[in-house]
């Protein structure tokens, strides 16, 4: 006995609807958190039902009904009550909308110091399935980090009180990305740790994507050691010089207790001296800064190399 059932019925968010299923099969939405129940309309003479997704068998899914809310081709097979099973019924192909957002948040790559303008670039990306509305992305800024203004033409609304920028965007469709620059300057030196998140009114089954953060290191002044211990603890191993970052145009010299140059670098110093095959005592360098408005300094003083 071949019994063959092509007719299930879809019950969409409480209200009955009768879909009747093709060769090929009918499509099904439904927003990502919700469900949808599939029945087998006509059970004369049926006992038992085996309910399949993509192909396979759904555990203990035996009813003449199944509540589904995974993605996927859903179809049935009837037994009889004398054990007769059915082929494979049409079915419905279950799709989920959602629209998944990816934000991010990148800092210019340069060097830069306090009160020295520098950019951020804050991107959304939807990776769903369908449109994304009423997104909006806030960004927090530090208490280092001043706000500028906004570089060149945006989509959407931006709006900044109390430290907090809020850019608001009406609709950002499938693969859809949009980019907002911003102008900002740090008050003084020190690491800067600025987070941008974004969400939207559709459902998001990827929130790990929804924040991004930045590190920004403010450069300050330069500062020279005076001792170095190149014992290999990681600790003053090298004669390491703060700020120079910001002066890419200078030379370092040093020099032992007669006047004899030990050592010279090779255009930018690259806090890499370590005093390797010299004696422990007192050396003394010249540094050599060339400003950016083109002036020069120089900066002397003492290290002492201790060797453990």
């Amino acid at each position: 006995m071949n019994i063959k059932r092509h007719i299930l019925l879809a019950f969409f968010f409480l209200l009955t609807n009768f879909a009747f299923a093709q060769t090929i099969p009918n499509v099904v939405r439904i927003r990502l958190g919700s469900s949808v129940k599939f029945a087998v309309r006509d059970q004369t003479g049926l006992y038992s039902y085996q309910w399949y997704r993509d192909g396979k068998p759904i555990a203990n899914a035996s009813g003449a009904a199944y509540t589904a809310s995974v993605a996927g081709l859903y179809q049935v097979i009837s037994i009889s009550a004398e054990g007769c099973k059915s082929d494979l019924s049409d079915g419905f192909l279950l799709i989920i909308e959602y629209a998944d957002l990816e934000v991010s948040k990148i800092s210019e790559k340069r060097y830069v110091g306090p009160g020295e303008a520098f950019e951020y670039q804050i991107s959304v990306q939807n990776n769903g399935i369908i449109d994304a509305t009423g997104i909006e992305v806030i960004d927090k800024l530090p208490s280092n980090l001043k706000f500028i203004g906004t570089i060149g033409e945006q989509i959407g609304n931006v709006t900044v009180a109390d430290q907090v920028i809020t850019w608001r965007i009406p609709t950002l469709a499938n693969k859809q990305k949009l980019v907002l620059s911003l102008n900002t300057t740090a008050i003084k030196a020190g690491t800067v740790v600025n987070t941008a998140s974004v969400t939207a009114i559709e459902p998001d089954p990827n929130l790990a994507n929804n924040m991004a953060t930045d590190i920004k290191e403010i450069i300050g002044d330069v500062v020279v050691p005076n001792v170095i211990t190149p014992n290999g603890d990681g600790r003053n191993d090298v004669f390491k010089i703060d700020g120079l970052e910001l002066h890419p145009n200078h030379t370092l010299f040093i020099f032992n207790r007669w006047g004899n140059e030990v050592y010279r670098s090779n255009g930018p110093y690259k806090n890499d001296w370590n005093g390797n095959g010299l004696n422990e005592g007192t050396y003394y360098y010249l540094l050599k800064i060339k400003e950016k408005n083109g002036s020069e300094r120089s900066t002397t003083g003492w290290i002492t190399l201790i060797k453990d």
